[in-house]
């Protein structure tokens, strides 16, 4: 930040350095302890590498992490990343699964029951279409 009079008024103006945001990554015993928005005051047992707002957004955005060895921001290896977008697919086709097996089930019951059933027949048919189609795509 800087401060300047203002010539016609002989008052002080704020006036905000814009650039690059810097973060700060905490190093204890090997091991980050945090990321902070702000440069900290910490103790001599911790050192405090900076880092750009771009790659702490990418450390946070789980594209990238901060090597302790060479101390810089290294992007994830794809594959890796490929796995967590599938784990989140699977998860997603998972929850589905769960959320309708008691519509499945209702069903049979209330077939078995001889009674009234609250699917129609095209609507059972097309829940047990998304089902399998779930199903198959979990890998």
């Amino acid at each position: 930040m800087f401060k300047i009079l203002n010539n016609d008024q002989h008052l002080p103006q704020t006036i905000w350095q814009f650039g690059v945001n810097m973060h700060y990554v905490c190093i204890e015993d090997n091991v980050i302890v945090s990321i902070l928005g702000y440069a900290p005051n910490v103790p001599d047992t911790v050192s405090v590498v900076e880092i750009s707002d771009a790659d702490a957004e990418l450390i946070t955005a789980q594209t990238s992490y901060f090597d302790l060895v060479t101390k810089t921001v290294k992007a994830v290896d794809a594959s890796v990343t490929a796995q967590k977008t599938q784990d989140l697919a699977n998860a997603e086709q998972l929850e589905f699964l769960r959320s309708t097996d008691w519509q499945i089930l209702r069903h049979l019951r209330q077939q078995t029951l001889g009674q009234t059933t609250t699917l129609t027949d095209a609507e059972f048919l097309t829940l047990e279409q998304q089902r399998a189609d779930a199903a198959a795509s979990v890998i």
